[in-house]
């Protein structure tokens, strides 16, 4: 099984392997044991616009950092990754200016404002069958962009897969603060 979603075929499909150096900066807030993305790549099609832009990612928890070995990924897991997952795909997308909503940000602001302007105002996930902890792939993407006056508002998805039949998949919303006062 692969750990890329395929976009049905399109023109200019790009495919960029997230440098490591740039995800273990962008998981600088997590502590060690907690940095469940080991490696992350960005997938676009620029004819589908922001819907076009995903992030994939290959997963692995040897030992959960709040609870036994359930023997499997749950809810509290789910959350943790879809956040490293996210955070990896807008700071990528800002460092390279690739959602204009979010042109208030500039890579040193988003490092900075990561933890407090980068909220989950609703999380909702679910599971079609247990997934595998120790070794599993996930795919975060964007379904809509609302920009008000005081944030950015984001409707994402996020998928989860094992090598098996293990499947999650949960839609968030997103509201990020404007930086400035």
């Amino acid at each position: 099984m692969t750990s890329i979603l395929e976009l049905p075929e399109r023109e200019a499909l790009s495919l960029t392997d997230i440098d490591a150096s740039f995800v273990k900066t962008v998981l600088t807030p997590y502590r060690e044991s907690c940095r469940y993305l080991k490696k992350a790549y960005f997938q676009q099609q620029e004819d589908l616009g922001i819907q076009g832009m995903l992030m994939n990612g290959e997963f692995s928890i040897p030992e959960s950092c709040y609870i036994d070995d359930t023997g499997h990924f749950n809810a509290v897991e789910y959350n943790i990754c879809y956040n490293q997952i996210a955070y990896v795909h807008l700071g990528y997308c800002i460092k390279n200016g690739l959602i204009p909503e979010l042109g208030d940000y500039d890579p040193d602001l988003f490092f900075e404002k990561q933890l407090s302007n980068f909220l989950i105002a609703n999380l909702n996930s679910g599971f079609q069958s247990l997934i595998n902890a120790k070794r599993f792939y996930g795919t975060f993407g964007i379904h809509t962009v609302k920009k008000t006056s005081r944030c950015v508002f984001l409707k994402t998805f996020c998928h989860f897969h094992d090598d098996e039949v293990g499947k999650s998949k949960g839609e968030v919303m997103l509201a990020i603060l404007r930086p400035g006062p």
